[in-house]
């Protein structure tokens, strides 16, 4: 009796077009209709943010900011606002029709496809860099920005605080980046991701709202699914910005489960056997997609590790450094990842002989191409500068950090206080970027040092740095407080008074500005 030979193995996707990048081998790709409409709804939602920002310069008051990024407060200060509502029914939403919000209603996602619309337009069509470790990138900013404030609370035994509602505010832009943060995020987040790491890489591997969509979208019903008419063409997969390999995921699992999946429609557009569509089904929210599993040939593991352990020191190292209001939390996600590519392609340029990035050909043979030598130029300079802040980061939080002795320890207290202003000094000297939080803890270090030295020409030196932050960042609340205290010492009251007053317009509901204005209203009925 002879024993049955199995049949052998098959691949599934052995009989599918290998795509180079997304470009499918047979025919032309029709264009997408979705596109347009795409297009025309987050114009539209920008015009609403437009109104917005109108009603609120007009009335004074508003709505609080339509924002995931405002939930945060509800966890951190009790503050229960539109954000909030906005975030809990936009997953709600993705729980039952999948992750629609991200492609069609996000001013970042819009942000990213204008960007991508124009490098094409001369000529630079980026391939998706594709990472398996980035990807918790999200995770953890998402970890940042809700979680780790009420973690830190819960382990002090601080109790949490009473819910209060604040769906209106006189003070819309608060919370968000000024004028000139907000044209550099415009560049990293929009140009510089989208033209190194491809469409919606700030989607990818940085933004933390796509964390919580990406999970929910997992467990999602709706879907884009596919009959038999499919030939697996793979211009699906030709014209996804989100990086899905959609050909293969429906040949696989008759839908696709992976959570980029953003539902542009763009793959349903251009399907030329209209064999793919929106539907409900079954969702498969442990299957692995094809995107993590086909293309991990971007890089090997050590790689990985070193781009991860990368991209999460150099976002800490960007985060709140330069000038103004600090460089914000995304923007520095945004630069730590860019940080970590351009890391690991310095590396490959030096050790490879041949190396091309998108589409770019850098190296041949072992000689460095023209590109290739402005590429190394300018990783040294990023490298750089990346290094520099650190640096300055690093020193700042020394000072900041460092025991101060008590006033019944004058000598330790001023030993202490100089320490702290030389790491102060060493900051500032070293800084290619001046950044005004240097000047305002001198300030604070000098002015202390005066009193304990009774040194009058160190409140001098102390007022000009607090001048100079301000300068530098014409919102520190911070340092108009101490250089307002400073001033009613002197005896110059009036010029206290309209600083401690712009203070006001600035931060109204600042504890620390209100008390000082209430104290000159005293003085005045005296």
């Amino acid at each position: 009796m002879t024993t049955p030979i199995a049949p052998p193995k098959t691949d599934p996707l052995a009989s599918l077009p290998r795509l180079d990048r997304h470009k499918p081998k047979c025919g032309p790709v029709r264009k997408s209709k979705a596109g347009r409409w795409r297009a025309a709804v987050l114009i539209g939602v920008h015009v609403v943010i437009g109104l917005h920002i109108v009603h609120w310069l007009s009335a004074g008051t508003t709505v609080t900011p339509v924002e995931p990024s405002e939930g945060g407060y509800l966890l951190d200060e009790g503050k229960l606002n539109t954000g909030f509502v906005l975030f809990a029914v936009l997953i709600a939403g993705t729980l039952v029709f999948g992750r629609w919000f991200c492609g069609w209603a996000c001013h970042v996602v819009a942000l990213q496809d204008l960007c991508a619309w124009l490098l094409g337009k001369v000529g630079l069509r980026p391939r998706p860099v594709r990472s398996r470790l980035l990807l918790v990138v999200p995770f953890l900013v998402a970890f940042e920005m809700f979680f780790r404030g009420p973690l830190e609370r819960m382990l002090r035994g601080i109790p949490f605080p009473d819910v209060q509602n604040e769906f209106t505010t006189t003070q819309l832009w608060e919370r968000f980046p000024g004028p000139l943060m907000g044209v550099l995020t415009f560049v990293v987040v929009g140009f510089l991701v989208v033209w190194w790491l491809g469409a919606k890489g700030f989607c990818t591997y940085g933004c933390p709202y796509g964390a919580f969509f990406g999970v929910v979208d997992r467990f999602a019903p709706g879907r884009i699914k596919v009959t038999d008419a499919c030939d697996a063409c793979g211009h699906c997969t030709s014209v996804c910005t989100s990086n899905v390999r959609v050909h293969e995921e429906v040949a696989i699992h008759k839908q696709i489960v992976d959570p980029a999946c953003m539902k542009c429609m763009d793959c349903v557009s251009v399907c030329p056997k209209d064999a793919l569509y929106y539907g409900f089904a079954s969702p498969k929210p442990f299957r692995l997609s094809q995107q993590r599993i086909r293309a991990r040939a971007d890089f090997t593991w050590p790689e990985e590790i070193a781009m991860a352990v990368v991209a999460i020191g150099a976002t800490l190292t960007y985060r709140g450094a330069w000038f103004g209001d600090g460089v914000p939390l995304l923007m520095a996600v945004g630069l730590g990842v860019i940080t970590a590519v351009l890391a690991l392609l310095g590396w490959r340029l030096l050790r490879r002989t041949d190396l091309a990035f998108q589409h770019t050909s850098l190296k041949v043979g072992g000689r460095f191409r023209t590109a290739g030598v402005a590429a190394i130029v300018g990783i040294v300079a990023w490298v750089v500068l990346t290094a520099d802040t650190g640096l300055v980061q690093y020193q700042l939080w020394r000072a900041t950090t460092m025991p101060i002795a008590g006033r019944d320890k004058p000598s330790e207290r001023t030993a202490d206080l100089r320490t702290m202003d030389g790491r102060l000094v060493f900051a500032q000297s070293v800084a290619l970027v001046e950044d005004p939080r240097l000047a305002f803890r001198r300030g604070l270090a000098l002015r202390e040092l005066a009193v304990a030295t009774a040194d009058e020409s160190g409140l001098d030196r102390a007022e000009e740095q607090l001048r100079r932050a301000i300068a530098l960042s014409p919102k520190m609340v911070d340092a108009m407080v101490p250089l307002a205290d400073l001033l009613n010492l002197r005896g110059e009251l009036g010029e206290a008074e309209q600083l401690l007053r712009h203070a006001h317009e600035v931060k109204p509901k600042d504890p620390n500005v209100q008390f000082r204005l209430d104290a000159i209203e005293r003085g005045r009925k005296r």
